[in-house]
């Protein structure tokens, strides 16, 4: 499992913003057929890729559940705390 959080600063409990994701990650194989058509969607050379001391590791994310945050919500009567759950089993 990994958390990914995203927010603004903090402004006061009237003006919250935030995202919490629970996720699980797996590993990408460097050099592996999903990874090479990363690069080529990213229009990274494999080449340029493999001189590198170390791989570029990449990370495929799945998330698992959603925590919004947003005091504005109040203002149009949601619960400012939104959540969603189970997006990958």
């Amino acid at each position: 499992m990994v958390g990914i959080a995203i927010y603004e600063p903090y402004g006061g409990f009237g003006n919250l913003k935030s995202l919490q994701i629970e996720a699980h990650a797996h590993l990408i194989e460097p050099f592996s057929e999903e990874y090479n058509k990363v690069l080529e969607f990213k229009k990274i050379p494999v080449e340029a890729m493999q001189k590198l001391p170390q791989p570029l590791h990449l990370l495929k994310i799945y998330p698992e559940s959603y925590d919004y945050l947003d005091s504005d919500l109040k203002k149009e009567g949601f619960e400012v705390r939104q959540h969603r759950g189970k997006y990958y089993n």
